[in-house]
């Protein structure tokens, strides 16, 4: 399969989920990525371990899901000997990626204008919770704080007078808004391309959030109010939810509804509404009256019944689908939307975008703590004895 950024070089110094899942998919567009850890390593590795998120057998899918497809190195960069490897990656490297809020890039000395001393035409690109300024700015922040709740997320998915709020399902903030941030550093491959000159990329959890709620934002924006959504549907028959004899949700968005009225009438056994509101107008003043009649009719079929007639008339719909379903969804199968795990019997997420038309292929397992930690330094030029002395001196962890 054609791998676009086949040749590209990255340094991954990030840990938790949302900004290794950034670095991840550019590793399944063809990117050496390499993943720096301190040896007490990522604290994403502690999640699954901890049951904080549930799993079977111990397995470590999220820790997987958001390192696949890259090489790790375990490195002291606190002491010289690792700053020392830290630079050499640095001059190595196209792309530096980091969560590190602005307060440890300090200590570290790793901001911007640190490491494109070492490497001019570098693409240095940051994922935040808040962003990079502002009173939060150095402010820790995680998906359930930064994009689910502070962004707005949270509030217009839990139903009005709830006693609890909605759940998130792990990781629903991280993953897109690691997916944002790797398609800014490919912009900045192309900026570095055309004019020579390194540039900063930068992206958040809670621009992810307002990225997300655009409309509702806009809506607000201009009205000062949320976008009122829910009670009485004043709209077409045609979109919006149905359930049908088994409890089953149904979606129909058949937004053009002219060009799906007859087709929508003769899926639901109502044919005789196609002569009765043959135009706009008519059919508009009916609604109200038109959809407890789909909802009714609907209500008598199963599932496979009613989803054979909307197949047979050529209507766009889906039911609502469990993550079991999805699994096995003959469409996400067909397109290879989940990568099948080379050595676990596990299958991930592929990045939402392809190229030539093929599916994407997960080359490397996520690496162990150190995993790759003597190749990456012979690959720098260290000889053995050099890598011996730094694995004896706890400057890196080498299995």
């Amino acid at each position: 399969m054609t791998l676009p950024l086949d040749g590209i070089k990255i340094i991954d110094f990030s840990d938790n989920g949302f900004v290794p899942s950034g670095a991840a998919a550019l590793g399944d567009f063809g990117a050496d990525v390499i993943k720096v850890e301190r040896p007490i390593g990522d604290p994403m590795r502690r999640i699954i371990p901890a049951g904080i998120v549930p799993t079977v057998e111990g397995y470590d899918y999220l820790f997987e899901l958001v390192n696949r497809n890259k090489r790790g190195i375990a490195l002291d960069v606190e002491t010289a000997e690792g700053r020392e490897v830290l630079e050499k990656l640095v001059a190595w490297a196209d792309v530096y990626i980091t969560n590190q809020l602005p307060r440890v890039r300090d200590k570290l000395k790793t901001n911007p204008e640190d490491l494109m001393a070492i490497n001019p035409k570098l693409v240095f690109a940051k994922g935040h919770g808040q962003g990079q300024k502002g009173p939060d700015a150095n402010a820790g922040g995680y998906d359930g704080v930064s994009f689910w709740a502070r962004g707005g997320v949270a509030h217009v998915l839990t139903p009005k007078g709830s006693e609890t709020p909605i759940n998130q399902r792990p990781a629903l903030g991280d993953i897109p808004s690691g997916f944002n941030l790797a398609g800014g550093i490919c912009a900045g491959l192309v900026h570095v391309l055309r004019t020579g000159k390194g540039i900063v990329v930068d992206t958040a959890l809670l621009n992810t959030a307002t990225w997300t709620l655009g409309p509702d934002l806009a809506y607000t924006s201009l009205s000062g109010q949320e976008l009122p959504l829910g009670g009485k549907r004043e709209t077409t028959p045609l979109m919006g939810q149905y359930k049908t004899s088994e409890g089953r949700f149904v979606t129909l968005m058949m937004i053009n509804e002219a060009s799906y009225w007859d087709q929508a009438c003769r899926a639901v056994d109502l044919p005789e509404l196609i002569e009765a509101h043959p135009d706009p107008e008519s059919r508009r003043a009916a609604w109200e009256a038109i959809i407890p009649m789909f909802a009714a009719k609907i209500a008598g079929w199963t599932k496979e019944e009613f989803e054979a007639r909307l197949r047979g008339e050529g209507c766009i719909f889906a039911f609502f689908a469990d993550p079991v379903e999805v699994v096995a969804d003959p469409a996400v199968v067909a397109n290879g939307y989940l990568m099948e795990h080379p050595r676990d019997n596990v299958k991930l997420s592929a990045p939402p975008v392809q190229f030539d038309d093929a599916a994407h292929t997960i080359r490397l397992p996520a690496p162990g703590l150190g995993e790759h930690s003597r190749e990456v330094l012979a690959m720098l030029g260290y000889d053995d004895d050099q890598i011996g002395a730094m694995v004896d001196g706890a400057v890196v962890l080498a299995p």
